[in-house]
C-alpha cells in the first residue's frame, strides 16, 4: 500500500478521501524462537500510543485477545478516524 498525499485524496482534515484506506493501528507480534521468548506489542497511530511490550507465552495470548479491543474503547482519535 502506498501513501497519497495529493489534496484530492484527502479531505480537509488530513483524512483520506471516501474510498481509500488507511492505517489506525497495528499489532506486532514475534514469534520468538529457541533462543527469545515470543513478545508482541501495540500501536495506535492516530494517538501516537505505543503498548508496554508483553513478553512470553502466555502474556502474548492474554496481550492479543485484548489490546486492540482494550485501547479502542479509551482513544478518542481512534473512534474519531473510524
Amino acid at each position: 500500500m502506498t501513501e497519497t498525499t495529493t489534496a484530492a485524496a484527502q479531505d480537509t482534515l488530513g483524512r483520506p478521501a471516501p474510498g481509500q484506506r488507511h492505517v489506525v493501528a497495528a499489532l506486532f507480534v514475534d514469534f520468538g524462537d529457541k533462543s527469545r521468548p515470543p513478545r508482541a506489542r501495540y500501536e495506535c497511530v492516530p494517538c501516537n500510543y505505543a503498548s508496554p511490550i508483553a513478553t512470553g507465552v502466555n502474556a502474548v495470548t492474554a496481550f492479543v485477545a485484548t489490546a486492540a479491543h482494550e485501547h479502542r474503547i479509551t482513544c478518542i482519535n481512534y473512534q474519531e478516524a473510524s
